[in-house]
C-alpha cells in the first residue's frame, strides 16, 4: 500500500505541497527562539548536509560549466537565502497563513517575467487580465487598509512586502535555473544550496555573537523540521515528481501550498482564517488559472 502512494505522482505532490505549507508555522515557531539570519542559517546547513549526502550516495558529481558557476551561486543567494530570512523576519510580524498566502503571487511575477527572461513564455491579453486580477487578490491578503499613512499600518505592511519581495526571489532564481538546459536539476540544486549555506554563516555567527539565540531542545525542533523537511526531503520528492510527471505538472504545488499554510495556521497555531484573505487567495489562483489556461486547453 505504502509503495503504491510513494509511486502515485498526484500523492507525492499533495505530500509535497503539506511539507512546504507546514514551513510557515515551523519558521512561525522557530523566530520565537531565534534570530531570523539564524533560522535561515541552521535551515540551510542542515538542508546542505542532508542534500550532499544524498548526492554522494546516489553518485552523482558537480559536470557543470565554469560560467555557470556564478549563476547557480546567485540562484542559491536570491532563491535560498535571501527568501528564507524574509520569511523567517516577516513572520515575527504576521501571521504563518498569511505569510503563505502572500508567497501564492510567485506564478503572477513568473507570467511577467517569463516574457522577458525566457524564449518560449511570451506575453499575452490574456496573461495581462490574469495579471490584473492575480494582483487584486495581492491587494485582499496585504489589507486595503494597509495603505493608509499612518505608522501602525506601515509597521504591517513593510512584512508583507518582504515576504513578496522573498517570492520575487524564487521567481528570478527558477527562471534562471530553467534557462540553465545542460546542468543536471540535482547537480544544480544541491550545489545552490551549498552556496547559499556557505552565504549566510557569516552573517548568522555575526548575530549570534552578539546576540545568542535560546538553544534549548524544544527550540531546535522546528529548526531541524524545517532542514530536513521543507528543504532537504521536499527537494528530493521535487526531483522525483521531475523525473516522473514533468515540471508543468509539478507547478500545481502552486495551488495547494496556501491551502496547508492555512490548514496548519489554524491547527497549530489557532491562527484566524479571514474572508479577505480567502478572497484573495481565489482571486490569485483565478489569475493563474487565466494565465496558464492555453496550456490547459
Amino acid at each position: 500500500m505504502l509503495n503504491k502512494l510513494l509511486s502515485n505522482n498526484l500523492f507525492l505532490l499533495i505530500l509535497l505541497s503539506a511539507i512546504w505549507g507546514s514551513a510557515f508555522f515551523a519558521i512561525k515557531i522557530s523566530v520565537q527562539h531565534f534570530h531570523p539570519i539564524s533560522v535561515a542559517s541552521f535551515r540551510l546547513i542542515i538542508g546542505a548536509l542532508l542534500l550532499f549526502l544524498f548526492f554522494s550516495y546516489k553518485k552523482y558529481s558537480f559536470n557543470f560549466f565554469k560560467n555557470n558557476f556564478v549563476v547557480i551561486f546567485t540562484i542559491g543567494l536570491i532563491g535560498n537565502f535571501i527568501p528564507f530570512f524574509l520569511i523567517s523576519w516577516s513572520e515575527q510580524y504576521i501571521k504563518s497563513n498569511t505569510a503563505g498566502l502572500l508567497l501564492s503571487v510567485g506564478p503572477i511575477f513568473t507570467l511577467i517575467l517569463s516574457h522577458f527572461m525566457t524564449h518560449d513564455e511570451k506575453f499575452s491579453a490574456l496573461k495581462l487580465i490574469s495579471i490584473l486580477i492575480g494582483f487584486l487578490g495581492v491587494l485582499f491578503i496585504i489589507g486595503f487598509d494597509s495603505f493608509s499613512i499612518n505608522l501602525n499600518n506601515l509597521s504591517n505592511l513593510i512584512p508583507k512586502i518582504a515576504i513578496i519581495v522573498a517570492a520575487l526571489g524564487y521567481v528570478i532564481s527558477s527562471i534562471l535555473a530553467y534557462n540553465l538546459k545542460k546542468v543536471n536539476i540535482i547537480e544544480l540544486t544541491t550545489f545552490a544550496t551549498i552556496s547559499a549555506a556557505v552565504i549566510s554563516i557569516p552573517f548568522m555567527l555575526f548575530y549570534e555573537i552578539n546576540s545568542p539565540s535560546k538553544f534549548e531542545f524544544n527550540s531546535l525542533i522546528p529548526i531541524i523540521y524545517l532542514g530536513l523537511f521543507p528543504t532537504a526531503i521536499a527537494f528530493i520528492i521535487r526531483f522525483h515528481i521531475i523525473s516522473k510527471a514533468g515540471p508543468v505538472f509539478l507547478s500545481y504545488v502552486a495551488y495547494l501550498i496556501p491551502a496547508f499554510a492555512i490548514l496548519f495556521g489554524y491547527i497549530i497555531l489557532n491562527e484566524e482564517i479571514n474572508l479577505s484573505s480567502l478572497i484573495g487567495i481565489i482571486l490569485i489562483l483565478l489569475g493563474v488559472y487565466f494565465g496558464q489556461m492555453k496550456k490547459l486547453m
